[in-house]
């Protein structure tokens, strides 16, 4: 009886509700008014009854009382016949209660909550859930374990690899890495990257179908992974610092290109100042792109990009190749970056990005990417010029208590550009 009792102060009542029971002729049901009492008021709000008996270990029960969705939270509105409703009073699996009109006599609506029964089953289910996840979790690092990752693939991806196998249960459900994804997603990438190293392992090129095909064996195996294609690619992409095929997955149906204007050339193609290029991830693969260019700009909107490439006299007379990061570092974005910032001609190189968080850290991975020897500057929303990341930081920092701008709004002109160059 106590346990009942218990269980409606514990989840039922709401701030300044008490339970006042009555004694009834049922031997049952426990029977009561919820009330609402402060040193002011005393309010009579509904009725609310209860089984006296509930089970803290029950069986499993009818897929017609799961499928009310019963809640503690709030009371709802059923239709069930009189024979089962009372039974499942009785036996704890639901709480029923009718509000009170103002006269705190006449019935104004019924509904029912979840009971300790039910409540108990509820939670029962979801320990085990849990367990069953954490025995998978565990199961999934350990073959993570023994998987090989191939020599050639950057130390970045081993390292998150390492990261992933450190992690208990909890840290991996909390894990930013993984960004705001669900357990499940996040344990479907798990066997996603098992699937992929094991088939590596075998072969140096595939098609995206063959990792799930190769891992689950089964018809309809190969489409496990399609649901996420996008975002596990994305993300795979971000871990190796390259695209997906420098592990070997082919036929992704993705192909990412990197917008520029100003000389380049490669061991396949060659582009002139003057008109708006574009090099693509794959071609990115086999070539090696240099710049005989002495500035670099490396731009987060298309907008500056195109604005630029339409004055091919200011790119000639400064020698200036301008890249667009197109709001989000890639692979593709950062190895072009990595190539012509390492051209022996590339003298400084000018980052302006969006004034807000997000352009903030593409300035910062920007300024990664490119070598130690050059000049680097930042470019302010006022038109000013920082040569440290950290000034640049602060002052952005400071700027976005106050309001956020886009590149956009500060376009500039030739005569402007080539005073930043001068600083």
């Amino acid at each position: 009886m106590y346990g009942a009792k218990q269980f409606i102060q514990d989840y039922i009542l709401k701030k300044n509700e008490q339970i006042e029971w009555l004694d009834t002729d049922d031997s049952d049901l426990l029977y009561g008014y919820i009330v609402k009492r402060t040193p002011r008021t005393y309010r009579r709000l509904a009725e609310l009854w209860i089984g006296i008996k509930w089970s803290e270990q029950p069986s499993s029960p009818e897929k017609s009382l799961l499928d009310l969705k019963l809640s503690i939270h709030k009371a709802k509105p059923i239709s069930v016949d009189d024979g089962t409703l009372r039974h499942w009073l009785v036996e704890g699996w639901m709480i029923r209660k009718v509000t009170l009109s103002d006269d705190e006599r006449t019935p104004l609506t019924e509904g029912y909550y979840m009971g300790p029964t039910l409540y108990a089953y509820i939670e029962r289910e979801r320990q085990q859930k849990i367990k069953q996840e954490i025995a998978t979790f565990v199961q999934l690092q350990e073959q993570l374990s023994h998987c090989v990752i191939p020599d050639h693939i950057s130390a970045s991806f081993s390292q998150h690899i390492n990261d992933i196998l450190s992690l208990n249960y909890e840290e991996f459900e909390k894990s930013d890495r993984f960004q705001d994804w669900t357990v499940h997603k996040r344990v479907i990438f798990l066997k996603f990257l098992i699937a992929l190293l094991k088939l590596r392992e075998t072969k140096s090129m595939f098609d995206f179908k063959e990792i799930g095909a190769s891992y689950f064996k089964k018809i309809g195996g190969s489409k496990v992974f399609d649901r996420y294609k996008d975002d596990f690619l994305n993300l795979l992409e971000t871990w190796l610092q390259a695209t997906p095929e420098v592990i070997g997955i082919i036929s992704h149906g993705r192909v990412h290109s990197v917008y520029f204007s100003g000389n380049v050339k490669g061991i396949y193609a060659n582009f002139q100042a003057g008109a708006l290029h574009a090099v693509t991830d794959v071609a990115l693969l086999n070539e090696q792109f240099h710049t005989v260019d002495h500035v670099l700009w490396l731009v987060e909107n298309r907008a500056m990009l195109t604005r630029m490439a339409a004055s091919p006299t200011f790119l000639k007379e400064t020698a200036s190749i301008v890249i667009c990061l197109d709001g989000h570092i890639r692979s593709s974005h950062h190895t072009f970056t990595q190539q012509i910032s390492h051209s022996p001609s590339i003298k400084q190189v000018l980052i302006w990005t969006d004034y807000d968080e997000s352009g903030l850290s593409i300035a910062y991975d920007a300024y990664r990417i490119v070598p130690d020897d050059v000049t680097v500057k930042w470019i302010a929303s006022d038109g000013s010029i920082f040569r440290d990341y950290e000034a640049y930081k602060n002052w952005l920092q400071h700027q976005l208590s106050i309001t956020k701008r886009e590149q956009e709004e500060v376009l500039g002109d030739e005569k402007q550009w080539k005073k930043w160059i001068n600083h």
